[in-house]
């Protein structure tokens, strides 16, 4: 294989791998517009993006050892196919159950594509490039992740939310079509006899229940039954499947792949960095586009300083890596990014932009420099090795976000119910203190107790139960029942008593006008029987007059 054909072959794997990683962050800034288009409530549009996420974390180490056992190649097309297809399929979804539907085929394409892209490049250019080739695969991986937010704002400013799946359509028929002509196929030559069904179908449950359990407590409550259900059999699942593994003969998981120390800490280290991606792609997004008002647009460029920073720092790390080790790389890129995230904990509403963006490229160094640990996973590992090893890693990064979103969302979920109940006490204290009428006050505490409840039907916007409140207090301001007595003694009384007596001369002079009315109207009836009693008796004059005249 020349390099020319060696480099393009690389490139049709990297758009693999930046696609099926790309599509677990660009959703989240497209779920205002889904839910606004299906009429759906945010719980339900949430799956859309959940569902995907699950997806990953359960069928990521699956398909690695498929692919290994039956070839990373034919595995590989058929992971792009099945997430090419059913990308068309999201961006046609014609209600929200079939996107959600479409959305999870979408993932296991992306389950079974990120975690081989490194043994198949390792197998174009050989083990003695695989620090270079893990190091492309990891800033692609970084870059996906955190570029989502930001490429997804720009696509809904100038196209459709729909294009957010859209776009992988043409860029799947590139790659399959780059990696059907271009790569050799490969397996994992120790693997033998028939995939191990009973530990597949165990680790499945296991990370199924608990990838559920975390990104959906907040949603049922981490006490409640579906939730601890879930999450205990997901723990039992995954016990059981660590015991079953260590017994059989060709297990799904070789256990003593544990043992090389560099593949456990890095695991450890992508599952840090996992958790730590949802600040600044999922909960700044929401700081910038709910609170601050930012477009979709405006909040993607400030983000994506993010992205353009790991592109940096992910080779320069992979530099140090090579001459100092992987510990004291990965250790400051840890601490870099701890840093940054204490950092954008202190922005406020007053914050200078420029200091935000700061913030975040000191994020984008720290995620670079400990995406190294994605070079230090396989560097140990025997090269047959690494599509299995590549799987463990990206599915503790998976699992990793995963636990981010279920403990910052839910902490953001609290801040904000506990802001929205002082706000909810100090508005009706103003609305209280006010001179209004008691209908008035009524309709307020009325209107504010929907405007602030979490409770009721969810698809009722804010913007809705806004506009709902000034039209009420607009007709509650009309009516003229129940209004407030003024002071005596003040202006205001003096204009209220003049009011009550021009009132009353206004009730007197319509009740006059309807006597008068009525008195016209007698007299009009008398006025008619005059007239009917004058044109009688001319007709009796004239009848006299005819019978003087026959005698």
């Amino acid at each position: 294989m020349s390099k020319a054909t060696k480099i393009i072959s690389f490139i049709g794997l990297t758009i693999a791998m930046f696609m099926g990683t790309l599509d677990s962050t660009i959703v989240n800034i497209a779920l205002p517009k889904i839910m606004t288009h299906f009429n759906a409530s945010l719980t339900d549009t949430s799956w859309v993006a959940t569902i995907y996420t699950l997806a990953l974390a359960v069928f990521m180490i699956t398909g690695s050892k498929i692919a290994d056992r039956y070839g990373r190649k034919k595995i590989m097309l058929l992971g792009l196919a099945l997430f090419g297809g059913f990308s068309a399929a999201c961006m046609l979804a014609t209600s929200l159950p079939e996107l959600i539907a479409f959305r999870f085929f979408q993932g296991l394409g992306g389950a079974i594509i990120t975690p081989i892209v490194l043994p198949m490049g390792i197998e174009i250019f050989g083990k003695a490039h695989m620090s270079k080739i893990a190091s492309v695969v990891g800033a692609v991986t970084a870059l996906a992740a955190a570029g989502g937010p930001p490429i997804g704002g720009v696509i809904i400013e100038y196209a459709s939310w729909r294009w957010v799946f859209g776009i992988n359509v043409p860029l799947t028929i590139v790659a399959f079509l780059i990696i059907a002509m271009g790569v050799r196929e490969s397996y994992d030559e120790s693997l033998a006899g028939r995939i191990d069904l009973p530990g597949t179908i165990l680790l499945t449950l296991g990370l199924g229940g608990l990838t559920f359990g975390l990104l959906e407590g907040r949603q049922y409550g981490w006490q409640s039954g579906i939730i601890l259900g879930t999450l205990i059999g997901g723990v039992l699942a995954i016990g059981l499947f660590i015991f079953i593994e260590s017994k059989v003969k060709h297990p799904l998981l070789e256990l003593d792949l544990f043992r090389e120390k560099t593949l456990t800490a890095s695991s450890l280290v992508y599952f840090l960095t996992g958790f730590a991606l949802v600040s600044p792609t999922l909960i700044l997004n929401y700081f910038l586009q709910d609170v601050l008002n930012d477009t979709a647009l405006h909040a993607a460029l400030i983000i994506i300083p993010v992205s353009l920073t790991i592109m940096v720092a992910m080779p320069l790390g992979t530099k140090l890596f090579d001459q100092a080790g992987a510990v004291p790389v990965t250790l400051i890129g840890l601490l870099v990014m701890a840093a940054s995230l204490l950092l954008l904990s202190f922005i406020t509403t007053t914050t200078p932009k420029a200091v935000i963006i700061t913030f975040l490229v000191i994020n984008g160094v720290g995620f670079g420099f400990s995406s190294v640990s994605l070079v230090a996973s396989v560097k140990h590992l025997p090269k047959n090795k690494s599509g299995i090893g590549s799987g463990i890693v990206n599915a503790a990064r998976q699992i990793g976000t995963c636990l981010g979103i279920a403990i910052l969302v839910t902490v953001l979920d609290n801040n904000v119910n506990t802001a929205k109940q002082h706000i909810h006490q100090d508005t009706i204290q103003i609305v209280d203190r006010q001179q209004l009428s008691p209908k008035v006050k009524k309709v307020a505490h009325q209107q504010l107790n929907s405007l602030f409840s979490t409770t009721g039907s969810a698809k009722l916007t804010t913007k809705n139960k806004q506009t709902n409140l000034r039209r009420a207090l607009k007709q509650a301001a009309k009516s003229q029942v129940d209004l407030p007595r003024p002071q005596k003694g003040t202006d205001l009384h003096q204009v209220y008593q003049a009011q009550k007596k021009l009132a009353l001369a206004t009730d007197n002079l319509k009740a006059g006008n309807q006597q008068l009315a009525l008195t016209l109207t007698k007299l009009g009836n008398q006025n008619t029987a005059i007239s009917k009693l004058s044109v009688a008796s001319q007709k009796i004059n004239l009848g006299n007059q005819q019978i003087s005249q026959g005698q």
